[in-house]
């Protein structure tokens, strides 16, 4: 309790979490998509707030496009009736609150695809983007399902400016800047794109750019590097634009998208690393992330901290079983519609690890637990402690995906992948030793002594609750 207060003084003072450790990042904070998060409302977007500032951060990353009310386009939103801010536009207030914790806001969307964007062909299929068929593509998405557009449309160029300065000059101009997130998924392929489609992207890019420093200089703008690159794009089998890099711009790298380009890198004012350890992984993935990016020579570390909770519409992943299903906020069942996973236990514990790993990615692992231990038990806790709490973690982590929680914690999941005949008698060995280990756990804490350790037996047995007898005989070997 005592280092708790101690790092809350020292937040606020904007000291490194890491005494005497200065951080090798300039930009700390996480990327949230705001869009695939209907539930939330003020309240609970400003608690999320606060919580970046207690991790260490002065960067949100906030992806809005679909999830706010367009005077100019509501095909965008309509999908997103439900959602908090479509319903009370709340988002400009979020941003006050956030400047009031030295937090900076970027306005995140895809152009020319994503959430919202993806809905304008279903009023304008003309402007579709082809596949390598030479067909329109098909439907793709997560929580919004609709058609990329084709960037060398006039039409779609013209949408897209309208779209994003509605949304940053109109709604949010107290915003810090945007967030251009270039597709990950598809590219055009029609003749007039193709291998030039990251250029025809860019005419875009260029001119939001353009006006958005005409107006207020000072904003962060970021983009991703297939526009100066001239590599072989991951997946899409085309190559990268070559056109010249203003170093205003703050460049953007992931793992599987976007490649660290440390040329660019170099040109760079700002660039920022993302991952996606926090959302779906656990403290090693954290702190191997960190050490990445410090040695790509990035000025931010900006990984995901998402956590869905759309009602999907399609088969999210391929599962046919998630359809009609609300999302469970990186897997915690045990919440309420509404409520904000991120101060959940095992949560805690990635967030703990961000702020310690993003201030010192050198950071010893057994000083990182003696830290952990002493904010969520108190110093005088067993050992033990920590380790059944780093257990509790993984099995949440355990197999997850972005849309599925992991099989350990969710029947449903299970009773799927049988019914797939993906559910192999490995991982039926696997499962039930998970559960095991987590009755074990459970027998150890049967007599809590801290809140912390309250918590810890409360979910250890909300896990257990869920594999009632008739779920238990999916982990039963079949019989040859």
């Amino acid at each position: 309790m005592v280092q708790t207060l101690v790092w809350l003084m020292l937040a606020a003072c904007g000291a490194e979490p890491s005494a005497g450790h200065q951080s090798p990042f300039q930009e700390r904070g996480y990327y949230i998509t705001f869009m695939r998060m209907p539930t939330y409302d003020l309240a609970a977007w400003k608690q999320i707030v606060d919580g970046i500032h207690d991790d260490g951060g002065n960067l949100l990353l906030l992806w809005i496009g679909g999830a706010f009310r367009s005077q100019k386009f509501p095909v965008t939103w309509k999908y997103n009736e439900d959602h908090q801010n479509v319903r009370q536009d709340f988002v400009r207030d979020l941003i006050d609150h956030a400047h009031a914790r030295d937090i900076r806001v970027l306005l995140g969307f895809t152009p020319f695809g994503y959430d919202g964007v993806n809905h304008y062909p279903l009023e304008h299929p003309e402007l579709k983007a082809i596949g390598k068929d030479g067909k329109p593509v098909g439907k793709f998405g997560i929580g919004c399902w609709g058609y990329n557009l084709c960037p060398s449309r006039p039409e779609s160029q013209q949408f897209m400016l309208e779209y994003v300065r509605e949304m940053f000059f109109d709604f949010y101009p107290n915003a810090d800047g945007l967030l251009v997130e270039s597709s990950d998924y598809a590219v055009c392929h029609c003749p007039d794109c193709g291998a030039r489609f990251f250029e025809k992207e860019f005419r875009f890019v260029r001119q939001i750019s353009d006006e958005v420093w005409g107006k207020k200089p000072e904003a962060m703008i970021v983009v991703y590097p297939h526009y100066f690159s001239g590599a072989e794009v991951p997946g899409f089998s085309v190559r990268a634009a070559k056109l010249p890099f203003d170093r205003r711009w703050t460049l953007f790298f992931t793992p599987h998208s976007a490649y660290l380009d440390t040329d660019l890198i170099r040109q760079s004012r700002h660039s920022l690393w993302w991952d996606e350890s926090p959302a779906v992984r656990g403290p090693q993935d954290i702190q191997q992330g960190a050490l990445r990016a410090r040695n790509a020579g990035v000025t931010g570390y900006v990984p995901s901290l998402e956590a869905f909770s759309f009602v999907a519409t399609e088969a999210e992943e391929g599962q046919d079983w998630l359809k009609g299903r609300r999302q469970i906020p990186l897997g915690f069942g045990w919440l309420n519609v509404g409520e904000s996973p991120y101060n959940e236990l095992p949560m805690r514990v990635n967030r703990i690890a961000y702020r310690e790993f993003s201030g010192d990615p050198d950071l010893d692992f057994e000083r990182f637990k003696e830290t952990l231990k002493q904010e969520v038990f108190g110093s005088a806790a067993a050992p033990q402690l920590v380790e059944d709490l780093l257990e509790l973690q993984a099995v949440f982590a355990m197999e997850r995906s972005w849309c599925q929680p992991s099989p350990v914690v969710c029947p449903e999941r299970v009773r799927a992948m049988k019914a797939q005949g993906t559910l192999t008698s490995e991982k039926q060995d696997a499962y039930r030793a998970t559960l095991a280990k987590l009755r074990a756990i459970q027998d150890r804490h049967r007599a809590p002594t801290s809140e912390g350790e309250s918590q810890l037996l409360q979910i250890v047995q909300w896990v257990l609750s869920q594999w009632t007898p008739e779920n238990l005989t999916l982990l039963e070997l079949s019989s040859k």
